[in-house]
């Protein structure tokens, strides 16, 4: 698990691992640095995020560009990051046996995980910032034309 302890609810995360008898089985990291996450990410196969709430959060776009196909709950803006079963895979908030089964899912259809990471890596590929900025751009240009045609 990785991340900050944003909302104090790491170390009852901690003690649930310990009450089930897996945290041998599970790393917690704690914030990892940029470089930190990325040799971490290399050990794993599918980055969860499980959270309840969430807009546009930077790790699952990270996740998604560093080609790890990603299951998420479907939750705040999400759904209009990931594409269900095309770019992502998006499960029902608190629906732990949904999540499994996705990750199963995963893990038994080598041509799904293809297809997700490929389509997250393209639509990834235009937050770049010579994409953005190159948008910003056009858009700018627009109003100054759009101005400059009502003033005349």
């Amino acid at each position: 698990m990785v991340g900050p302890d944003k909302d104090g609810s790491l170390q009852k995360v901690i003690d649930k691992a310990k009450e089930l008898n897996i945290s041998d089985s599970v790393k917690f990291t704690g914030k990892l640095s940029k470089k930190e996450w990325l040799r971490l990410s290399e050990q794993y196969d599918i980055f969860i995020n499980t959270t309840d709430f969430d807009n546009h959060p930077v790790s699952v776009i990270e996740a998604m560009a560093l080609g790890l196909p990603v299951v998420s709950t479907n939750v705040g803006g999400l759904p209009f990051l990931i594409e269900d079963r095309i770019d992502g895979i998006l499960v029902p908030p608190g629906n732990a046996v949904k999540f499994a089964e996705e990750i199963e899912n995963l893990m038994s259809d080598s041509e799904l995980v293809r297809k997700i990471t490929l389509n997250a890596r393209k639509k990834i590929e235009e937050f770049d910032w010579l994409t953005i900025k190159n948008n910003w751009f056009k858009i700018l240009d627009a109003i100054v034309t759009d101005k400059s045609k009502r003033n005349n």
